[in-house]
């Protein structure tokens, strides 16, 4: 199967870009959008690179009715998506968005790609769109947020 990866830096200096909100790599299958955040940003969500596969935990409880016995499943929930802010020409978040759209959707001959969205590195800025300025943030969850919990009984 030929991947494509999307790749975003917001570190401008080589030797800083050391951590989780400095530059990251997506497979473009995990893009779930994005939406203009302002006249001059536009933020892409993709699923969690962390909390990809996070299972319920169920616990069997027996009663001390023995002809019964009921389940209970703890599920995390409100799963966050990753985020990227960039930071574009104004209004210009139409442009912005095919520009993504044509680079995920490449067939790169090599057998999958490396496509740079947008990379702040000082001397070798590198954006997919002439309209994006920067890479404005980065930001990569690594818990969910509350839990749900779910019971049956059966006999």
């Amino acid at each position: 199967m030929i991947r494509n990866y999307l790749y975003f830096r917001t570190q401008a200096t080589i030797a800083d870009d050391d951590d989780i909100a400095q530059s990251a790599m997506f497979p473009t299958e995990s893009f779930m959008g994005c939406y203009p955040a302002s006249d001059t940003s536009l933020k892409l969500h993709f699923k969690s690179l962390i909390l990809q596969n996070v299972a319920a935990t169920r616990v069997i409880q027996n009663d001390t009715d023995f002809t019964s016995a009921s389940i209970m499943v703890k599920q995390p929930h409100d799963l966050l998506t990753d985020h990227v802010s960039l930071t574009i020409t104004a209004n210009k978040h139409k442009e912005v968005m095919e520009a993504l759209s044509k680079a995920m959707n490449r067939n790169y001959s090599n057998g999958g790609g490396f496509v740079t969205v947008a990379d702040d590195r000082t001397g070798l800025t590198s954006y997919i769109s002439s309209f994006i300025t920067s890479c404005g943030s980065i930001s990569i969850n690594i818990a969910a947020a509350g839990e749900d919990t779910f019971s049956s009984t059966f006999s």
